[in-house]
């Protein structure tokens, strides 16, 4: 693919906000910098709400949600299910022309991190918030749908991977210390006989 088939784009020509009120018996959902979009009853540190869930937004499957203070600092992602979330949060419902997956890896890119900073309003990085309207005017160069597809596939599998490897890491990690415990302690040597009982025996 050419750069030449890359379509110069803003947030706003391919995302529209879902301001829809919650509805009752959907999972209350989170936006995490780790995780992305989560229940909120998975939480550690759960933040117990006094909302009713019409006060709430309704979020749909394949929906970007964001946290407007954090979404600098990566606290964005895609929904794997119908749910409700704080209106602290942007929910952003993508067209055709974006594949959610495709959105996900996109926003974590150090240059669209970069430029959700830029286009935060705030004193302080701790008070800067990305509204829907800011959100809009951030520029974007977009492949085809099915490029975009490719290369969705292609990240996933490589997130896969790291994860495995990641996990075989703190296993020979853990293996290690046990090894290194034993060496250093002389537990794994066998026990000295008592010089007495051998020598009544």
């Amino acid at each position: 693919m050419t750069s030449a088939e890359y379509r110069d784009l803003r947030l706003g020509d391919i995302f529209v906000n879902r301001k829809e009120s919650g509805k009752e018996r959907l999972p209350v959902l989170s936006v995490t910098i780790a995780g992305g979009v989560v229940r909120r009853d998975t939480l550690e540190n759960e933040i117990r709400t006094s909302l009713e869930h019409d006060q709430h937004l309704l979020v749909h499957n394949g929906d970007i949600v964001y946290n407007m203070m954090r979404m600098w600092q990566g606290a964005s992602g895609v929904s794997r299910e119908d749910g409700i979330v704080s209106p602290a949060y942007v929910v952003c419902v993508p067209t055709d022309d974006i594949d959610p997956a495709y959105a996900h890896h996109l926003f974590h890119t150090p240059r669209m991190i970069y430029l959700f900073w830029a286009y935060s309003h705030g004193i302080t990085d701790d008070r800067r918030r990305l509204y829907f309207d800011d959100f809009c005017r951030i520029p974007v160069s977009l492949p085809p749908i099915e490029e975009q597809r490719k290369i969705t596939a292609l990240l996933d599998a490589i997130d896969r991977e790291s994860e495995l490897l990641n996990k075989l890491s703190e296993r020979l990690q853990f293996k290690k210390h046990a090894i290194k415990q034993h060496l250093m302690t002389g537990n794994d040597r066998p026990p000295k006989k008592n010089p007495k009982k051998a020598a009544k025996s």
